[in-house]
């Protein structure tokens, strides 16, 4: 089985034990050095703005490649996880997407027990956003236990796996609704930083 193929296997814990030997830290710096070094691999020349910066932009990677050039955020997982956290939303306001631009891109790393295991979605931002927002109304307008109004405290979750129920929920299944996503590379090529989407 490949690991794009195992990260659609129903979900059936938040956090198998292999992954807890992992600070989230550990795998954040693991996914952006992934992620830069598959840049480089197909031909980007790129800075680590996280690393220079200390988180002060939106981004972690600005990369060029002749006339396009792109802002990079990665989010990672560690083994087994196959989940990707967001946060830093302010509760009790929409997310909003409708002002990124074609050269913002959000790189998932699943990262895998081995390294020729991992997986990359290069996924527009706007599309990793609008599809937070679709979960976070979704969540918002249900229930929870014992009939309480659920809170937003800003942080979201997306998961690659499906639910082990079979339910489909804005933020499971992943791995088969961006299918089209995974190694996406070349989309990164159309990108050009200093426009904006209109």
């Amino acid at each position: 089985m490949t690991r794009a193929e195992n990260l659609q296997r129903p979900v059936r814990k938040a956090m198998p034990k292999q992954s807890r030997r992992f600070s989230a830290q550990a795998i954040g710096a693991y996914g952006e050095k992934a992620a830069e070094a598959e840049l480089i691999r197909h031909g980007w020349v790129t800075a680590n703005i996280n690393t220079s910066m200390k988180n002060a932009v939106d981004f972690d990677i600005f990369a060029r490649k002749g006339k396009s050039a792109v802002a990079v955020r990665v989010k990672a997982c560690g083994p087994g996880v196959n989940a990707f956290a967001f946060g830093g939303f302010r509760p009790g306001q929409g997310i909003k997407f409708g002002n990124l631009g074609k050269a913002d891109f959000t790189v998932l790393v699943g990262m895998g027990k081995q390294r020729s295991e991992d997986v990359f979605y290069v996924v527009p931002t706007r599309i990793v956003r609008k599809r937070i927002d679709t979960h976070r109304t979704y969540y918002l307008c249900k229930r929870g236990r014992g009939g309480n109004q659920r809170k937003d405290l800003g942080w979201w979750t997306l998961h690659l796996a499906d639910l082990k129920s079979g339910e489909d929920r804005p933020s499971y299944g992943l791995a088969d609704k961006w299918k089209r996503y995974l190694d996406n590379w070349t989309a990164l090529e159309g990108g050009r930083a200093n426009k904006r989407r209109k």
